[in-house]
């Protein structure tokens, strides 16, 4: 499985640099932002699995970057904890009333934080509104935004389907098979997000399945440069794999040569 991603917005270098060395040494992968405005940028491209987040920030505070999280369509369910010298009950009452998940008063103890952190992501990947793989809305959030639109005649709902992505899990592992899962999560949100459809939704709702809630006149396109740009990467998956057009030889562990069929990307139009 791979590494939860989390976002550490703090402004105080050393702070930063602790809480990086900490975290990535306990098996998390790590992003930094130092203000409040990267962070959301960031959020908004890397797909984090949880957000620990500063209240203050040299441009923005961490509350305006909050709301704006919980504003944000593909981020409205993201796991958020304040970490932050504000420790007042009028801030940490702000903090939970924007819907962040936690609220940690510094000085912290680092493995009390550690265990908030994770129950964060346990608890948001248990209650399907997270997935932890790829940080991207889970099945019970896309349930939840689908019924949203669901009268709504000018925004579209797209699945995208994972083909053959059994036979490359037993040739390479359920590891390889994540990372599969992870790459497709971040080409989606990189489609949205060069497409300028930023409140567009992105979600999952199974191994193989991914959910965007678009505007109607943007469906075709974005499955076009989608599909487009998933077939040109598929064979990276494969270990020395050579095309062979709907299929790949690829190499195992031990170096022997197996035919598989290629990984796809199948789109589905809904309402």
């Amino acid at each position: 499985m791979t590494k939860p991603r989390i976002l550490i917005v703090e402004d105080n270098v050393e702070v930063a640099e602790m809480l990086n060395f900490f975290f990535s040494s306990h098996g998390y992968e790590v992003l930094v932002a130092y203000d409040g405005e990267t962070a959301i940028r960031t959020c908004r491209t890397d797909l984090p699995s949880l957000v620990l987040l500063d209240v203050g920030l040299p441009d923005i505070d961490g509350f305006t970057v909050c709301r704006t999280l919980r504003q944000t369509a593909r981020a409205r369910h993201l796991p958020i904890i304040f970490a932050t010298k504000r420790d007042r009950k009028a801030d940490k009452m702000e903090g939970l009333s924007l819907g962040a998940d936690d609220f940690i008063a510094k000085p912290f103890d680092l493995e009390e934080l550690f265990l908030r952190v994770q129950n964060a992501i346990s608890r948001s990947a248990r209650n399907s509104l997270t997935d932890p793989r790829t940080g991207l809305p889970a099945l019970e959030a896309v349930r939840q935004e689908a019924a949203r639109t669901t009268a709504s005649a000018d925004r579209k709902t797209l699945t995208f389907r994972l083909r053959h992505l059994e036979p490359l899990r037993d040739l390479y592992g359920s590891l390889a098979a994540t990372d599969v899962i992870r790459a497709t999560a971040l080409l989606l949100n990189a489609v949205l997000n060069d497409l300028e459809q930023f409140d567009d939704f992105l979600g999952q709702s199974g191994d193989d399945a991914f959910v965007v809630i678009c505007a109607a006149d943007r469906a075709e396109e974005i499955i076009r440069l989608a599909v487009k740009r998933f077939d040109e990467r598929a064979h990276q998956h494969y270990s020395f794999g050579k095309r062979e057009g709907e299929d790949i030889r690829a190499h195992d562990a031990n170096n022997n040569e197996h035919v598989l069929p290629i990984l796809k990307l199948e789109p589905e139009l809904s309402n």
